[in-house]
């Protein structure tokens, strides 16, 4: 499984290059095999068996996974940018005991010291030079099936390989459990999609606690033989782009929202390397797909996936896309499109809820045995998005919970927002200017729409004529239009709709 994998790469690629990140640190196969081995010493001894792992999107995140993935500990990605309600409720949850995180990005990210804490700066001072020699030269020369054997207590299928917790609208996010198996077939079928390459070089700026970050930023170049350039802000869109250009990255991972940055700031010339960029975990808006491919001529391929389903359920191959669609069924993933109510297979092209069955399904939801039997429905899992299928090829249509219910009648909210975005796009007076639209309640007719405006003064008559004008009806037209100075976005880079929703009723119900 991922261990066996990693350790037959490591010992046939032992001096390559294969991460780095904005500190300036770089190791080879050898180095990260040597530290993560160092680190798992000291792991081993953390006390708890669920290890809180508080770090950005760095070379020294990426060892922290490895060496507890070298141990009978599983590690929790804690998001710390969450609420603190949120986190204090996660390492509740899990019971945690040692949360493992570096001095100095809990200083420089002015979060507060915990006692529970552990540095990694702390367990570097005590492992010795010898250590280290004595230790990289084991690695060196030991077989890769004596390594294997050492380690394959580790590498079960079913072991838990990581706790993933959920960021929806709920009281309380979700732990998701995904194991050694779930990891390893996924990323065989990502390799058969990606077609990746001994030069290949991925941004990885998503962070670990984010499953794409953790799966196909962290776990996926180490498997496959690719190398990552790790930086822990994915909105730092003018240094991005020199990262392109300086390092040569070959592969972009991205939302909607953040290639709407690059491609303000980002110039055809740092982007030369640069053979595959895919979009997820929101729709692709379609000016955005269209100017950044006239901008820097690179296609944005868009893919489909969530943290119940380690992250990919869907990609279109660079050969064989439509602009449009997420994509084909990665391997042995088998999709079928529903009706919400009866659970009854829709004819192909209709819209429906969409349920996946495949190697790559979660274990379950962390001590949350009703939760998790609610999440299936014969053996598949229950996306909670709605599409269709065409030519074998996937078309998102909404969240389940993105719509409002406004007199009886279920007004998917996504069509709204893409209408209103090209609106803002086409009118031309600020590049930089976003929406997003949600549904609040309302006493009357249940709930209202709301349009999410950057700048200042939305005019509603004007927008809601032009979303007339584009086939919106009068009855899917946002009731108010809210301005913002800027749209909050999760680390992930996806809109942060709880946020917004909690801004609106401020603004309309409260108020």
């Amino acid at each position: 499984m991922i261990i066996e994998s990693f350790l037959k790469k490591a010992k046939n690629n032992f001096n390559k290059s294969v991460m780095s990140d904005s500190t300036g640190m770089s190791l080879t196969y050898g180095q990260v095999l040597t530290a993560s081995i160092l680190l798992s010493k000291h792991i081993k001894n953390f006390e708890g068996d669920n290890i809180a792992i508080l770090f950005p999107s760095s070379v020294g995140g990426a060892l922290a996974h490895i060496a507890i993935a070298l141990t009978l500990k599983t590690p929790v990605g804690l998001n710390f940018i969450a609420s603190k309600e949120d986190q204090e409720y996660v390492l509740k949850l899990c019971e945690v005991k040692t949360i493992f995180t570096s001095r100095k990005f809990i200083e420089k990210a002015m979060i507060d010291e915990d006692d529970r804490m552990v540095f990694i700066e702390d367990i570097q001072k005590r492992i010795s030079k010898s250590q280290k020699l004595l230790t990289f030269f084991s690695c060196k020369l030991r077989s890769v099936q004596s390594l294997i054997n050492k380690f394959k207590i580790y590498d079960e299928n079913d072991k838990t390989a990581v706790l993933l917790f959920t960021s929806g609208s709920e009281a309380h996010p979700k732990g998701v459990q995904l194991t050694n198996f779930n990891i390893f077939s996924s990323i065989q079928s990502y390799s058969a999609i990606l077609d990746e390459r001994p030069d290949d070089v991925i941004l990885a700026a998503l962070p670990f606690f984010h499953v794409f970050g953790f799966v196909v930023c962290l776990w996926f170049p180490l498997l496959v033989g690719a190398g990552a350039f790790f930086y822990p802000n994915p909105t730092d869109y003018e240094r991005l782009g020199k990262i392109v250009l300086k390092h040569k990255i070959t592969i972009l991972l991205g939302t909607s929202t953040l290639y709407r940055g690059f491609m303000r700031k980002w110039h055809k010339d740092q982007v030369q390397s640069v053979r595959l960029a895919y979009a997820g975990a929101e729709k692709l808006n379609k000016n955005v797909r269209e100017r950044f491919n006239e901008k820097l001529g690179i296609k944005i391929l868009e893919a489909y996936g969530i943290t119940e389903t380690c992250a990919c359920v869907s990609a279109n191959p660079s050969n064989d896309y439509r602009n449009g669609s997420v994509g084909k069924c990665l391997h042995d993933i088998d999709c079928k499109i529903v009706n919400p109510d009866t659970f009854e297979e829709v004819p192909h092209g209709k819209d429906g809820l969409i349920l996946v069955k495949g190697p790559n399904i979660m274990k379950g939801y962390y001590r949350e045995e009703a939760k998790t039997k609610q999440a299936f429905y014969k053996d598949f899992y229950i996306t909670g998005d709605i599409g269709r299928l065409e030519d074998d090829f996937l078309y998102i249509t909404d969240r389940l919970k993105r719509f409002a219910k406004i007199g009886g009648e279920m007004v998917p909210l996504l069509p709204i927002e893409d209408k209103l975005s090209d609106i803002l796009d086409k009118n031309g007076e600020n590049e930089n200017r976003q929406c997003a639209v949600i549904n609040i309640p309302n006493t009357q007719k249940g709930e209202q729409i709301v349009g999410i405006v950057v700048g200042s003064n939305p005019d509603k008559l004007y927008l809601n004529a032009e979303l007339d004008q584009n086939g919106i009806t009068k009855l899917s037209q946002p009731n108010h239009y809210l301005p913002i100075d800027t749209i909050p976005m999760l680390a992930s880079g996806k809109i942060d709709y709880r946020s917004l929703k909690d801004f609106a009723i401020k603004e309309l119900v409260e108020s």
